[in-house]
């Protein structure tokens, strides 16, 4: 507490240090790495490479995690047919405009693996006792004849043909990591920049991102230990919690790092909840210089 004659200065109790990286440190990896990743699933260029030679033909995708790369003797295919797929379901693997990868399932061939750019004509390697294998070559003609060759054919496929709006998605995905900053930022700066101060019929208070001023003029002050419910909005995380949120069943603006006791403030319009480390000195000063009254 510090002030002079015209205000007094209070701040909330913060955790230790030491807890506070135990809990940022943590989340702040578990919300980076897949931000991360999501990143580098839109922004990496999507490829299809296709290659058959040597009685094989190698299907080499990038970037996938499920199967990127399928290589199959063509002694194993049983058939090769040209079909019209309807809607396919995704179950592992990568589906963006002009790059589905992975194992989809379609009802009128059910579980497949396939390497395709999403559109429906396709051409379906079929394998005794394993589930087909779906494409969509540039040139299906050519393609068809070097498998009947068993060689002589090579193409690399790039997701190009992006939608309307697509660049604004990539974009968006690209702001992700630098959101996931705001959890250290929470943990580690925002509780020490939370202030109380009195003034003459006036309470300010002070977080991260702004400040607020209430009049506390004849609004009645009291310890309490809160029963604290839903968050409205606002942040509610370990160590600092500020917005509107159901305190005892009503709608209340707290600014405290901790909801498991503090001061509630009381009047017309107004419920407020924070947690001055000086509570008694908190009080006092609400009463003589806030003009409020202690309930």
């Amino acid at each position: 507490m510090n002030g002079n004659t015209d205000a007094m200065l209070f701040r909330p109790p913060r955790l230790k240090r030491s807890l506070q990286l135990a809990i940022g440190v943590p989340l702040t990896v578990l919300a980076l790495a897949p931000s991360l990743l999501a990143v580098w699933l839109v922004w990496s260029p999507h490829v299809i490479e296709l290659r058959i030679a040597d009685g094989r033909i190698d299907i080499v995708t990038a970037p996938s995690f499920f199967g990127g790369r399928q290589s199959v003797d063509l002694d194993s295919i049983t058939a090769v047919d040209r079909a019209t797929l309807g809607t396919g379901r995704r179950i592992a693997g990568t589906a963006l405009p002009g790059y589905c990868v992975g194992r989809f399932s379609y009802p009128e061939m059910g579980a497949v693996w396939q390497a395709t750019d999403c559109s429906h004509d396709v051409v379906v390697l079929n394998r005794a006792g394993e589930r087909p294998i779906v494409l969509t070559p540039a040139e299906p003609d050519r393609f068809l004849d070097a498998l009947a060759a068993r060689g002589g054919y090579a193409e690399t496929q790039r997701a190009t043909a992006l939608p309307t709006g697509w660049l604004a998605i990539k974009l968006l995905v690209l702001m992700l990591p630098i959101a996931c900053l705001l959890v250290p930022l929470v943990f580690l700066i925002a509780p020490g920049r939370m202030t109380y101060r009195v003034e003459p019929g006036v309470l300010s208070v002070r977080t991260l991102l702004g400040g607020r001023r209430f009049q506390v003029a004849r609004a009645t002050v009291r310890p309490h230990q809160p029963r604290v419910g839903l968050r409205l909005w606002g942040t509610g995380a370990p160590g600092y919690y500020t917005g509107l949120f159901r305190v005892d069943g009503t709608n209340t603006k707290v600014y405290a790092t901790s909801v498991k006791r503090g001061v509630l403030i009381e009047g017309d319009d107004l419920r407020v909840f924070v947690n001055p480390e000086d509570e008694d000195g908190f009080l006092e000063t609400m009463h003589t210089m806030g003009n409020a009254t202690i309930g």
